[in-house]
């Protein structure tokens, strides 16, 4: 990935040849009052308002929710859904931003777990578990972090909490307005790779290319700027961790695994989905659907 070029003032510039004068608003008096408004504005905090989002439901019996990954569709994980019909309701939601899915404004993952939870706050809670696929696990550990009640257990696979080393603000900001200024060449080195194959990989690149930039951006901002690791920490549900081995490659370990992903508990049990990429649930419908079951019935019982 190209570094972002950096700019600074240098010595003597515009600015110290014009100093600015400070407005009225900006002085001390005026200041305490700006201050104290930006403090209760903070306090009662910035809520997108609730977004409705579109789902796809089939089956009869306890109920798994499937959330997909970015830039993808709730449709992805027909493959693996199939093969729990007959003993599972599945239901399968597009994120914020995906499909007939509107992203909510402002975004944040916050925002997508509340629009996540309106899915979920339908369902019964004891026999209900959520599966949640890379950003779409974000907002799932979201939804279940705030709403425990809500499930019996989750499945994340793939899941990133946070950037996988440490990067100040400059550098966020730095990446995220080269993203601004070259979308489709930065967004083509972020999901240009993610197959088994290239074929596969240009495949996912495609897919990824319809959803609208403004999306894709604002999933990759708030994955920047905010840390999935507390609401790893605060999810009081049962939780079953699974990584591809795209990301977990031969002979490394799961440690070094969780932290590509930015996990803090590297000591975290995870297992290992082998041959498999971001099209986890096309590349391995019935190991996956085998791990889910098995999962599912622990937690809430099969369909009898």
């Amino acid at each position: 990935m190209p570094t972002p070029p950096g700019a600074a003032d240098p010595k003597g510039g515009l600015m110290a040849q014009h100093p600015i004068r400070t407005p009225a608003f900006a002085r001390p008096a005026g200041l305490g009052a700006l201050l104290a408004l930006a403090a209760a504005w903070l306090a009662a905090g910035v809520h997108a308002e609730a977004v409705a989002l579109k789902t796809t439901e089939l089956g009869r019996g306890p109920t798994i929710v499937f959330v997909h990954g970015l830039g993808g569709s709730r449709t992805d994980w027909l493959p693996t859904a199939r093969k729990l019909l007959g003993r599972y309701r599945v239901v399968l939601v597009d994120l914020p931003g995906h499909g007939d899915s509107p992203l909510p404004d402002p975004f944040s993952f916050v925002a997508a777990g509340e629009a996540l939870d309106g899915v979920l706050a339908k369902l019964n809670p004891e026999s209900t578990i959520v599966v949640g696929h890379q950003m779409g696990g974000r907002a799932a550990l979201a939804a279940l972090a705030a709403h425990p009640g809500h499930a019996k257990g989750l499945v994340l696979i793939d899941v990133p909490l946070g950037p996988p080393i440490p990067l100040d603000d400059q550098q966020k900001k730095g990446f995220l307005d080269f993203m601004d200024k070259s979308y489709d060449a930065v967004a083509g080195r972020l999901f240009g790779s993610l197959g088994r194959d290239t074929t596969q990989s240009s495949a996912i690149w495609a897919m990824v290319s319809r959803t609208q930039p403004a999306t894709v951006k604002a999933f990759i901002r708030e994955g920047f700027f905010s840390d999935g690791n507390k609401d790893a920490k605060a999810l009081k549900v049962p939780m079953r961790i699974l990584v591809t081995s795209r990301v977990w490659k031969e002979g490394s370990t799961s440690g070094a695994a969780l932290q590509r992903l930015g996990w803090q508990d590297t000591a975290t049990v995870v297992g290992r989905v082998p041959d498999a990429a971001f099209w986890v649930m096309k590349d391995q419908p019935d190991t996956l659907a085998a791990i889910i079951g098995d999962f599912a019935a622990a937690r809430m019982g099969p369909k009898k």
